[in-house]
C-alpha cells in the first residue's frame, strides 16, 4: 500500500510547497478549492455512485460496518469530553469533528491506486452512506457546543445545500432507477472527476499548519487515536462479529482509518469552532496517515494480510 500512499504524500507536499513559496497567485487555493468541491468532486461521486449497484446483501453489511463504528465513536468520544471539562466548547466541536470525518481527498486517492475496482467502489459507497451522516453530527456539534441549541431545520438546508451530498444522492437514484446515462455525459464527468483527486491533495497540501502556537497536545493526541486506530478496530470487530464479506470488511475498515476532513477546518471557522486545533489535527492525522492507513489491512487476519 506504500506504493499507492506516498504519491498522495508527494501531491501533498507540492501543495505545502505551492503555498510556503508561493509558486502561484494568492487566490490559487481559494479559487481551486471552490472549482474541486463544488465541481470536481462532485463529478466524480456522482458519476462514481451512478455506476455501483445497490442491489444486495453488501450495501446493508457496509452501511453495518461503516455507521455502527462512526456512532461507537461518538459516543466514545462524548464520554471522553466529560471527563475533560476545562476543554473549552469551541474545541469540543473540533475533537467531535476530528473524531469521526473521513478525509475523501486521500480515500478515493489511496483507494483509487491501491485496490481493485471493486473494492474502490466500496470505499466510495461508504462514503457516499456515511458523508450526510457525519455531516449532520459535526453540524449539530458546532451549534450545540457554540452556545446554540441545534436548529435542525438549518442543520437540513445546510445538508440539502451540500454540494457532494447532492452528487452522491442523485448517483444513488441513478443506480436504484437502472437508467443508463448517455455516454457523452458520464466521460465528461470522469475527465472533471479525475481533476478532483489531484486538485483536493493540493489543497489538502496548501492547507496543512507546521506551528505549535496554541496547540492543545491533550486534544490532538486523544482526536487522532481515537480517529486513526480504535476507528478501524471497531470496525474490524464489527465485521468479525457479523460475519461480512472480506471485500467489505476491507472497504470498511479503510474507510474508518482515513485521517480527518479538511472540509472540517471551513465548517470550524465559519460554525464557531476551534479552527486554529482542527487545522492542526487535519495536519497531524494526514501526516500519521502514511503509517495508518496501511495497518488497516491488518486489522483483519481473514484476509491474509
Amino acid at each position: 500500500m506504500l506504493a499507492s500512499i506516498i504519491p498522495v504524500f508527494v501531491i501533498i507536499l507540492l501543495g505545502v510547497a505551492i503555498r510556503r513559496f508561493g509558486w502561484m497567485p494568492a487566490d490559487f487555493f481559494p479559487s481551486v478549492e471552490k472549482f474541486s468541491y463544488n465541481i470536481a468532486f462532485p463529478a466524480m461521486l456522482f458519476a462514481g455512485t451512478a455506476r455501483l449497484s445497490f442491489h444486495g446483501g453488501q450495501v446493508g453489511e457496509l452501511a453495518l460496518a461503516t455507521l455502527l463504528p462512526t456512532f461507537l465513536i461518538v459516543a466514545l468520544t462524548l464520554a471522553s469530553l466529560l471527563l475533560w471539562p476545562a476543554l473549552p466548547g469551541a474545541s469540543r466541536s473540533s475533537v467531535m469533528q476530528g473524531a469521526m470525518r473521513p478525509n475523501t481527498y486521500f480515500g478515493l486517492a489511496v483507494a483509487g491506486l491501491f485496490f481493485e475496482a471493486k473494492t474502490a467502489s466500496l470505499v466510495m459507497l461508504s462514503l457516499a452512506l456515511c458523508l450526510p451522516v457525519v455531516n449532520a453530527l459535526s453540524v449539530i456539534a458546532l451549534a450545540w457546543w457554540s452556545g446554540n441549541k441545534p436548529n435542525f431545520v438549518t442543520v437540513g438546508k445546510t445538508l440539502a445545500r451540500n454540494p457532494i451530498i447532492q452528487a452522491t444522492l442523485a448517483g444513488v437514484l441513478v443506480s436504484l432507477s437502472g437508467l443508463t446515462l448517455p455516454a457523452e455525459l458520464m466521460n465528461t464527468l470522469d475527465i472533471l472527476g479525475k481533476s478532483a483527486t489531484a486538485l483536493g491533495l493540493l489543497c489538502v497540501g496548501g492547507g496543512l499548519v507546521f506551528s505549535l502556537e496554541g496547540v492543545r497536545p491533550g486534544a490532538l493526541t486523544l482526536t487522532s487515536v481515537l480517529k486513526l486506530l480504535v476507528m478501524p478496530l471497531l470496525a474490524a470487530q464489527i465485521c468479525l462479529l457479523f460475519n461480512v464479506s472480506p471485500q467489505v470488511a476491507l472497504a470498511a475498515c479503510f474507510y474508518c482509518a482515513l485521517p480527518t476532513a479538511p472540509n472540517a477546518y471551513i465548517m470550524a471557522k465559519q460554525l464557531g469552532g476551534d479552527s486554529r486545533l482542527m487545522a492542526s489535527l487535519i495536519t497531524l492525522q494526514t501526516l500519521l496517515a502514511l503509517v495508518t492507513v496501511p495497518l488497516s489491512r491488518q486489522f483483519m487476519p481473514w484476509l491474509g494480510a
